[in-house]
């Protein structure tokens, strides 16, 4: 592991466990086993840290829902790929979920991180639109859309740590049920 990677990841376990107030860059830099010096010449600032993970932790959630997501599939088998592969994630991350909950509404995260998020996430989006085009999904703002079948599949994960695949075909097929016309 690089000693960027040990920062992000002490960064990480940190943030999630005591939050962003009682969590110092030197108390990060000692989880890591790096001087303080080492740990501003990667990150000038906590806040430049904070949107450094979350982008990084965003990127290989995209990354992995849209993995062989295939677009000569149907937009249903789509759209379930994409949330099977959401909660497999979220399954396997469960502190990198925690870590995008905790931020994703923070006043800390800049535009520019939000934004590229949200690209990342533009496949997902156009799936919705096509969907809602073909009328095979309800014709409501993607974006809530979206946002409702997330929040459903997050809290589900946080409170339920484990998840047989019967539990979590059960979990896509009622957000299927939510939004299909």
């Amino acid at each position: 592991m690089t000693k960027k990677e040990s920062i992000l990841s002490a960064a990480l376990h940190l943030f999630v466990d005591r939050g962003e107030q009682a969590t110092s860059m030197k108390l990060i830099a000692g989880e890591a086993e790096c001087g303080i010096g080492t740990m501003y010449n990667y990150f000038p600032s906590k806040e430049r840290l904070i949107n450094d993970l979350y982008l990084n932790i965003k990127i290989s959630y995209s990354n992995y829902i849209l993995e062989a997501l295939d677009s000569d599939n149907s937009i249903k088998h789509q759209i379930i790929h994409t949330w099977k592969r959401a909660l497999e994630f979220a399954l396997a991350h469960p502190r990198e979920l925690k870590y995008i909950e905790l931020f994703c509404q923070s006043p800390i995260l800049e535009d520019c991180v939000k934004t590229e998020t949200l690209n990342k996430f533009l496949p997902l989006w156009e799936i919705y639109e096509t969907g809602k085009e073909d009328g095979i999904i309800k014709d409501l703002d993607t974006l809530k859309l979206i946002t409702f079948v997330k929040g459903a599949i997050t809290a589900t994960v946080m409170n339920q740590s484990e998840m047989s695949p019967e539990d979590m075909d059960a979990v896509v097929q009622m957000g299927w049920d939510a939004i299909k016309k």
